[in-house]
């Protein structure tokens, strides 16, 4: 995944696997925060309008953004 970070035409696929990280976090909501805004920026990048609402949303739940 780090490997990908670079590369903005991977902001779509990075954005799900920050998703799914953020899945693996389910405990630690720091750590789910964490992953959830980094999926988040990606979709912006990504220019995914409906995944960044709804990460919006979760984000919020979390006490992010």
């Amino acid at each position: 995944m780090t490997r990908l970070h670079g590369d903005t035409s991977a902001a779509a696929r990075l954005s799900t696997l920050h998703m799914k990280a953020a899945a693996v976090f389910s405990d630690d909501p720091g750590a789910r925060r964490f992953q959830l805004t980094h999926a988040w920026v990606f979709a912006l990048v990504a220019g995914d309008d409906a995944r960044v609402e709804e990460l919006e949303r979760r984000l919020r739940a979390l006490g992010g953004l």
